[in-house]
């Protein structure tokens, strides 16, 4: 099988079944949005700062993103979030951070997530 067949090959496999980054599934309309990104880490999230509402949480009480959110990540790093999305998960939480020139999304339990 030549390498242009394997990748259309691939590429079917993935765009018909979804694909999974750490712990980041993502089904074929989210893959739509990550066009043109690559992957450029995945991290573990140590804790998020909402300076506004005066709240602040840890690695294991992630509670989705909300504007002006600080997700901090094990490394130190972290990101600002741009966008609204609900979510609840207990315990440890891996993040995917995809980049496309100066953009970044990152994906955490399952959802993608505009940041800057």
């Amino acid at each position: 099988m030549g390498i242009r067949a394997f990748s259309v090959l691939a590429f079917t496999a993935i765009a018909c079944t979804g694909v999974s980054f750490a712990e980041c599934e993502l089904d074929t309309d989210q893959l739509e949005d990550l066009v043109g990104y690559e992957v450029e880490s995945v991290k573990s999230v140590a804790g998020w700062v909402d300076e506004a509402a005066g709240k602040v949480g840890n690695e294991d009480d992630w509670e989705g993103c909300r504007y002006n959110r600080t997700i901090i990540f094990d490394d130190g790093t972290s990101v600002e979030c741009t966008t609204y999305h609900h979510s609840s998960a207990w315990g440890p939480q891996k993040a995917v951070v995809f980049t496309k020139y100066s953009e970044k999304i990152v994906c955490i339990d399952d959802q993608l997530i505009d940041v800057r």
